[in-house]
């Protein structure tokens, strides 16, 4: 019994990674945390004026960590004054995202200003409407890792032999590299680099060559992220959600020792799976430089 307890928790936890992964991907992307940040920051010095999003204050790992935490430190606390589970989760994680949107209305307003030199304006409707979008991603990333963190201490047998806050900055961490590295990979770059050959690359040489136009006007973040939602987002949830519930589906079935090597015969599988793909992509949609 305890045994098919701890596999429909794992089961769920996979689940919530799924979601956690999907909206922390999307949330850096309505913001230009990370892959596009140098892009976007160039884009002005070469008489690219821009309305994208530009937050950037850190890579996504250190943000989503620090947020997490956040989260995960004010839940501790609520939990040892034996608040109900339900709103210790909601008033953590609407804590933390109230932290999160101050340092991206800060980060922003920084960051472009300091731009003036190249005439880049600074648009007070890129504000209002990136910053509620942003929030909200940001809110339901949190929420879900705080409850990924709270199932792992307090509900697994045996749980992790961690504190809440540790346990949400370290998922907080996995997360945001996560998203970083997967996420990235199809974050659009046909989308702002139109001229561009698939597969080709992008030369530091064309860094802030970015489209700045849409067909409905000037491109922001939120077509970024609208894009980015068909592909980029649901990946990144699929591979956080992969590596939650096979860690621990691995341990659970096969126990410490036989789950190494289980893990590593699964690690090989996916490394060989991937080679394929990419191969077979190059292939068939561009040029495969050798």
């Amino acid at each position: 019994m305890d045994m098919l307890f701890n596999l429909v928790l794992v089961a769920l936890m996979g689940l919530i990674a799924i979601i956690a992964g999907i909206f922390e991907d999307l949330e850096s992307d309505v913001a230009s945390t990370s892959n596009p940040n140098s892009q976007v920051q160039l884009a002005p010095q070469v008489g690219n004026l821009h309305k994208l999003f530009n937050r950037a204050v850190s890579g996504e790992p250190v943000l989503m960590g620090t947020t997490a935490t956040i989260a995960g430190s004010i839940a501790y606390v609520l939990f040892t004054l034996n608040y109900p589970v339900v709103l210790v989760l909601l008033i953590s994680a609407l804590i933390a995202t109230l932290v999160q949107v101050i340092l991206s209305i800060t980060s922003y307003m920084g960051r472009i200003t300091s731009q003036a030199l190249y005439n880049q304006p600074l648009f007070l409707d890129v504000l209002i409407k990136h910053i509620p979008i942003s929030a909200a991603h940001a809110f339901i990333t949190l929420f879900s890792i705080t409850t990924l963190s709270y199932i792992m201490v307090y509900l697994l047998d045996p749980a992790v032999p961690l504190s809440l806050p540790v346990t949400a900055l370290l998922m907080g961490i996995s997360l945001g590299t996560i998203g970083s590295a997967i996420g990235d990979i199809h974050y659009g770059a046909e989308k702002l680099y139109q001229n561009h050959e698939f597969g080709s690359g992008i030369a530091v040489s064309n860094n802030g060559n970015i489209a700045t136009k849409s067909p409905l006007g000037s491109r922001n973040s939120i077509d970024v992220v609208r894009f980015c939602s068909k592909f980029g987002g649901p990946i990144s949830g699929l591979c956080f959600g992969l590596i939650i519930f096979l860690t621990f589906w691995i341990n659970l079935v096969f126990g410490i020792n036989y789950g190494l090597i289980a893990g590593l015969i699964i690690v090989l599988l996916f490394f060989i799976l991937n080679i394929i793909i990419e191969k077979n992509a190059r292939i068939n949609f561009g040029k495969y430089e050798k």
